[in-house]
């Protein structure tokens, strides 16, 4: 029964399935991590800027990680958000 057709596609889909729940849960836990970051360098995140910042794809999320180094004050995040927002449409 292991070797049929209809078992392996089975089993390939559960293990590309289990691959890319693998995955969003790391681009969660990600997002999660870059905001417990901001929040220990700036203060409270304001509601509006943790949505913006969970709807970031990975490689933003990755620059702002980066860039949260320099910050200073939330105004620090209000600005990247906003120099980057074109540039998170774009690359959606």
């Amino acid at each position: 029964m292991q070797e049929s057709v209809i078992y392996q596609d089975i089993k390939a889909e559960g293990i590309q399935e289990g691959i890319q729940q693998g995955i969003q849960e790391g681009i969660q836990k990600e997002h999660q991590w870059v905001l417990r970051l901001l929040s220990r360098k700036v203060g409270d995140i304001a509601e509006d800027y943790d949505a913006q910042v969970k709807d970031l794809p990975l490689l933003k999320l990755e620059a702002l990680g980066e860039a949260l180094l320099d910050f200073e004050q939330i105004d620090d995040l209000a600005e990247w958000l906003a120099a980057h927002a074109n540039d998170h449409r774009e690359a959606e």
